[in-house]
């Protein structure tokens, strides 16, 4: 048989069968038939009806008997219609190609309300404090502990030691020992924090371990036991340590049992769920206790720093929720962002002056690269902590796609702050020197001369443009 003629024929049955159905018979059963497609053998002898029906198995059962019952009706008046020399014996088969695309429609309109075809972008807006819940496991942990060590990672920001510090005043409320580790030379706005003039500091942290060692330890802002720069050997033999981290996985050991969650806009956010799932007693794992103004304000400091007072990308709807949060507990906002928030000494302003000096642009402009090496900071009197805030005065030059930030914290070994304005990538380029961040801001240490260390920045960063 011509396919051609075969596949008009088809169409005619089907089209005529439709009309028929409708408009010819008149048993109620078949009222809800819809006829999909018809399929006639090689010598057109016979044709499959294929049909479907809304209701259910029922409802099938009872039009399918109408069907045949039609069926002899049907075929003399498909004759008629189409003039037809041999009528095909016309058989009835349910077709359930539409069970099953509502099948996948439904799949696909729930996975649709889970947010599985929105971008990430558009998931982090519709993120709430609600959504981020810490993980059992870690409440747990944190109950069952009686002696801890805070420590946020080597050379902390306000959200490392913020949130260390507002997770040490909570265990504390609850009746634990609980000591934050400070290292020395910090950022000038972070010594005012409530409870920092009550860490322990670098220099007495190793006689402390061998006095009267934490059963505990909790890491802030990192997920590593090597962001601990000096401590990270003697901390090895404290085996029951957590991690509450907000940034990507990096570097090939795997990350510390806790909370890891890059969705959330700072450290502190994570821990602001925390401590206030144990001041609500944790679902009757420990006491409740009250959550302080003082817990609430180191918090915000870290919350305020690392958005870059609001002004960075991580900045979503979630991070005003908590900040309206945490204004509500009595945080002077306005006083915390003077405390903490582009805030220099005098020898910092010569040192930034000096930092300016070295402002190096690559890719017509798109790249910025600058330096602080150990022989300003000995002209100038200050330290690396004096270094802080520097890439954003950095990353608000105009056009600017790339930054990178060299200090040098030992001859010849640097640390490097990568920043993408532009929304490119940095994340990738520190994992590949060993460090780790987010896409937009990151960090990792090179080893060499700065011009060698810039040269490969630079090579690295333009590779992304």
């Amino acid at each position: 048989m011509d396919p051609y003629k075969t596949s008009r024929l088809n169409h005619a049955i089907r089209k005529t069968l439709g009309e028929l159905l409708q408009s010819a018979v008149k048993d109620p059963r078949v009222g809800l038939v819809s006829v999909n497609a018809v399929e006639l053998n090689r010598d057109h002898s016979v044709a499959k009806v294929y049909y479907s029906v809304l209701g259910e198995e029922e409802d099938r059962q009872r039009s399918l008997a109408g069907l045949k019952k039609a069926r002899g009706f049907l075929q003399g008046r498909l004759a008629h219609a189409l003039k037809l020399r041999q009528t095909p014996e016309l058989r009835f088969v349910y077709d359930r190609s539409l069970d099953r695309s509502l099948q996948v429609e439904t799949v696909l309109r729930d996975l649709e309300e889970q947010g599985e075809f929105v971008s990430d972008q558009e998931r982090r807006r519709r993120l709430e404090l609600a959504d981020l819940v810490p993980p059992a496991e870690l409440l747990d942990a944190l109950c069952r502990g009686q002696r801890f060590w805070l420590v946020p990672h080597w050379n902390p920001d306000p959200d490392a030691l913020g949130g260390a510090l507002a997770l040490g005043a909570a265990l504390r409320a609850m009746g634990r020992e609980a000591r934050v580790i400070s290292y020395p030379d910090p950022p000038v706005g972070l010594v005012d924090l409530p409870g920092y003039m009550q860490t322990l500091p670098l220099a007495e942290a190793e006689a402390a371990l061998a006095a009267d060692p934490p059963d505990t330890l909790v890491f802030v802002d990192c997920h590593r036991r090597d962001r601990a720069g000096p401590l990270t050997a003697p901390l090895q033999a404290i085996g029951n340590a957590w991690a509450i981290d907000h940034h990507l996985l990096s570097g090939r050991r795997a990350p510390l049992p806790g909370w890891v969650e890059s969705r959330a806009c700072s450290a502190s956010t994570l821990v602001h769920q925390v401590v206030a799932a144990l001041a609500a007693g944790a679902g009757g794992r420990c006491e409740p206790f009250d959550f302080t103004r003082e817990m609430a304000e180191c918090l915000y400091a870290g919350l305020l720093n690392d958005t870059g007072g609001f002004r960075f990308p991580n900045t979503t709807p979630l991070t005003f929720e908590l900040a309206r949060k945490l204004a509500r507990q009595g945080v002077d906002t306005a006083a915390v962002a003077r405390q903490t928030l582009h805030r220099y000494r005098r020898q910092g302003v010569e040192l930034l002056r000096r930092a300016l000096s070295t402002f190096r642009y690559e890719a017509d402009g798109r790249i910025l690269v600058f330096y602080v090496d150990r022989q300003m900071l000995a002209e100038t009197g200050t330290t690396l902590g004096d270094t802080e805030g520097f890439v954003n005065v950095a990353t608000a030059v105009d056009g600017i796609h790339f930054m990178a930030f060299c200090k040098e914290i030992e001859p010849g070994s640097w640390r490097v702050s990568l920043r993408s304005p532009g929304g490119g990538d940095v994340q990738e380029v520190a994992a590949g020197h060993g460090g780790g961040g987010h896409r937009q801001a990151a960090g990792c240490t090179i080893s060499g001369s700065v011009e060698s260390v810039i040269a490969t920045l630079v090579a690295d960063l333009r590779a992304r443009l």
